[in-house]
């Protein structure tokens, strides 16, 4: 029962994080090319173009968790399928085998959500910051009506973040902040699915490890089970 609560939660919380890294990476994906009249303040009747995106971005940490949400529901309906399919008799869940690829597949699905975890977050806190200064100098130079911000690297969290609240960017204030909310979210909520996915292995492992005992302690496989089993019920038929 646990195992079904915690396997359809992982399925919710995949798809979620599936939902909110599309919508980051299409929000790349439309804006890569485009830009936005940047208001200088300088009474300038052409102002200066700014593109929408810097030219370093890291969109990497998005693919990975999409990734890894994409076999978390794999993993996670497929073990679903198992459990309803052999949910009175028990026999092939709790077979060695199964119990011992459960355990492999729900460790690996969870290194790799840990792993998408840490490398937004270390990107997160490694963002370049939005400076004012360089667009400016570089919108004063003669000839310039493009300019694309090309000083350090950021994730689209702190872009979008930052650049809702500068001045000469009020024209796409709305866009960037529903981005910026959409950024912080998928953040967010990598941390519930990266816990969910680490009880999920830990009861695999649990799963694995209780499993059935003989005399001495020892852990028995599938096989050893059902001679024990049959044992018993040549007993029970003797008497």
């Amino acid at each position: 029962m646990l195992f079904t609560v915690l396997l359809s939660k992982l399925v919710l919380l995949s798809t979620a994080v599936i939902a909110l890294k599309a919508m980051t990476l299409t929000f790349i994906e439309d804006n890569i090319n485009t830009a936005f009249s940047f208001d200088t303040g300088d009474g300038d009747p052409n102002p200066t173009a700014l593109a929408a995106l810097p030219k370093e971005l890291y969109d990497m940490p998005a693919k990975l968790a999409m990734i890894a949400s994409v076999i978390s529901i794999f993993v996670a309906v497929g073990h679903l399928v198992f459990i309803c399919k052999d949910w009175k008799k028990g026999e092939k869940t709790q077979a060695y085998s199964f119990r011992r690829n459960t355990m492999f597949l729900h460790l690996s699905n969870f290194i790799i959500i840990l792993f998408s975890l840490v490398s937004i977050y270390i990107t997160h806190k490694s963002s370049s910051h939005f400076f004012l200064r360089y667009v400016m100098r570089k919108a004063g130079r003669p000839n310039t009506e493009e300019v694309r911000y090309n000083l350090g690297r950021f994730d689209l969290e702190t872009w979008s973040c930052e650049l809702k609240d500068i001045p000469g960017a009020r024209m796409v204030k709305e866009d960037y902040s529903r981005q910026c909310m959409v950024e912080a979210a998928g953040r967010w909520v990598m941390i519930p699915f990266m816990i969910v996915s680490f009880a999920v292995a830990v009861l695999a492992v649990w799963g694995m490890l209780g499993g059935r005992r003989d005399a001495n302690g020892e852990r028995m496989k599938t096989e050893d089970v059902g001679l024990e089993m049959g044992k018993l019920e040549g007993k029970f038929n003797a008497i």
